[in-house]
C-alpha cells in the first residue's frame, strides 16, 4: 500500500522529472516552431527517463503517476515545449484512460501496459475527423465484422485529423461505428498496430499553433484487424457514462497544458516587467499601475482555472463524477482554463507591450499556440451548451439542438 509520503515523494519526483524535461526542451522549441520539424530527440528523451509510462502502474515498469501527478507534469512540460507537450499527451490521457477503463485486474491489460513501458512504444489518436467536426457522435469512420483467413475480425475504413505524433507512433488507437455482439450500433475503440494493411499517413500539417505536434491526417482503407483488437466499447452519445473517463483524463490534462502556456508567457511577462527601464523613467515598468492591473488579472485569472482543474481531478481520483450528470463538470474544466489561458497569455502580452509580436521573443510563439485550447473538445459551444442544459435539466440529445 502506498503511504502519503510516499506518494508525495513520488509526485515530487514526477515533477522534478518534468522540469529537466522542460529546461531541455525549452532550448530548441523556437526552432522546431520556426522550421516546422517534429522534435525526435525529445520524445526519444521522454522514453529514455520513461516519462512515456507515467500512468502506467509501477509493478509493470511504469512510473505510477496518478492523473493529479499526470497534470502538474503536464503543465510544468508545456512550459518548456508546449507542442511537445501536447503532442505526448494524446499519448498519455490515451493510456491512462485505457487503463482505467478496462481495469488493472484484467491479465491482458496488465500485459499490455507492461508492454509499452517496457517497449516505449507510442498510441496516438485516431478520434477527429473533419465530417463530425469533433470527437462527440457517431464517428463516419467504420469497422465492420469480417472473418480472414477463418479468424474473426473487423474491416476498419475511414480518415481522421489532428493526429499527433503521426511520424512515431506505434499503436493508433481509433474509435469507429460498429457493432456488438448483438448486431446494436456502438463506439468501438480499436488499438491499431502501424504495420496493419490499409494504414497511411498522409502529412497535412501547416499551422499557426502548435507546429511541432505533426498532427497530420490518418486514412484508414480496407484495414483489417483480428477481433482482439478491439478493447473498449460505449454506447453511442455525446453524454454516456462511458465518457466520464476519457474526458476526465482529456480535459484535465488538455487544461493544464495550456496553463503551462499562460504560466510561461507570465513568468517572461514578468521578468519582462522587472527589467524594461525607459530612459525616461526611474524605475522599471512593473512599477506602472497598468502592468500591476495586469498582473492582477493574471493571477486570478491562474489561481481560479488551476483550483479548478486540480479540485476535479481530485474528485474524480476519490470516485467522484461518474453519474451521466456529472460530465457537464469535467467539461467545465477544460473549457474555463484553456480559455482562461487565451486571456492570461493576452494580458502577458499587453505587459510585454509591441517587443512581444518579434520572433525573438517567445512571446509570441506562446500567444499562437494558446489559441489552439478551446478548439480541442468538447469545442465552446458544445461545452456552453452541455453545461447549460445540464444545470437547466434538459438532455444534452435533446432535439432540435438548436431552436
Amino acid at each position: 500500500m502506498t503511504t502519503p509520503t510516499s506518494a508525495t515523494q513520488r509526485s515530487q519526483r514526477l515533477l522534478d522529472l518534468a522540469g529537466r524535461l522542460a529546461d531541455d526542451f525549452a532550448t530548441r522549441a523556437d526552432e522546431h516552431d520556426r522550421e516546422n520539424t517534429f522534435p525526435f530527440e525529445n520524445f526519444e528523451a521522454m522514453k529514455r527517463e520513461n516519462y512515456t509510462s507515467l500512468p502506467i502502474p509501477e509493478e509493470v515498469g511504469g512510473l505510477g503517476g496518478t492523473l493529479l501527478d499526470l497534470c502538474l507534469c503536464q503543465e510544468r512540460l508545456a512550459m518548456g515545449d508546449a507542442s511537445t507537450a501536447l503532442a505526448v499527451n494524446m499519448h498519455l490521457f490515451a493510456v491512462g484512460s485505457m487503463a482505467e477503463q478496462v481495469g488493472m485486474t484484467d491479465p491482458q491489460a496488465m500485459l499490455m501496459a507492461g508492454m509499452l513501458a517496457q517497449q516505449h512504444w507510442i498510441i496516438g489518436g485516431g478520434f477527429t475527423e473533419a465530417e463530425i467536426g469533433g470527437n462527440c457522435g457517431f464517428p463516419t469512420t467504420t469497422a465492420v465484422r469480417q472473418e480472414h483467413e477463418g479468424v474473426r475480425g473487423f474491416v476498419l475504413n475511414g480518415r481522421k485529423t489532428f493526429t499527433s505524433m503521426a511520424p512515431i507512433i506505434d499503436f493508433f488507437a481509433i474509435n469507429t461505428s460498429t457493432t456488438d455482439d448483438e448486431g446494436k450500433p456502438v463506439i468501438g475503440m480499436f488499438t491499431v498496430p502501424r504495420a496493419t494493411q490499409g494504414i497511411e499517413i498522409v502529412e497535412t500539417w501547416d499551422t499557426m499553433s502548435m507546429r511541432a505536434t505533426a498532427s497530420h491526417d490518418l486514412v484508414i482503407k480496407d484495414a483489417w484487424v483480428p477481433e482482439q483488437a478491439l478493447v473498449a466499447m460505449r454506447q453511442p452519445g455525446d453524454t454516456d457514462v462511458g465518457a466520464n473517463i476519457i474526458l476526465s483524463w482529456f480535459c484535465g490534462t488538455v487544461a493544464s497544458v495550456y496553463l503551462g502556456i499562460a504560466t510561461a508567457a507570465r513568468d517572461f511577462a514578468y521578468d519582462w516587467a522587472k527589467t524594461r527601464k525607459p530612459v525616461l523613467f526611474e524605475r522599471p515598468i512593473s512599477h506602472f499601475p497598468g502592468v500591476q492591473f495586469h498582473a492582477a488579472d493574471i493571477e486570478v485569472e491562474l489561481a481560479a482555472a488551476r483550483a479548478l482543474v486540480h479540485q476535479t481531478v481530485q474528485e474524480w481520483i476519490g470516485g467522484g463524477l461518474r453519474g451521466r450528470d456529472d460530465l457537464a463538470r469535467i467539461v467545465l474544466m477544460k473549457y474555463l482554463a484553456t480559455n482562461a489561458a487565451v486571456r492570461i497569455v493576452d494580458q502577458a502580452m499587453g505587459i510585454v507591450g509591441a517587443p512581444g509580436i518579434f520572433r525573438r521573443h517567445p512571446m509570441q510563439r506562446f500567444y499562437r499556440d494558446v489559441r489552439a485550447g478551446p478548439f480541442h473538445p468538447m469545442t465552446n459551444d458544445v461545452a456552453r451548451e452541455l453545461i447549460g442544459k445540464t444545470a437547466l435539466g434538459i438532455p444534452m440529445e435533446c432535439q432540435p439542438r438548436w431552436g
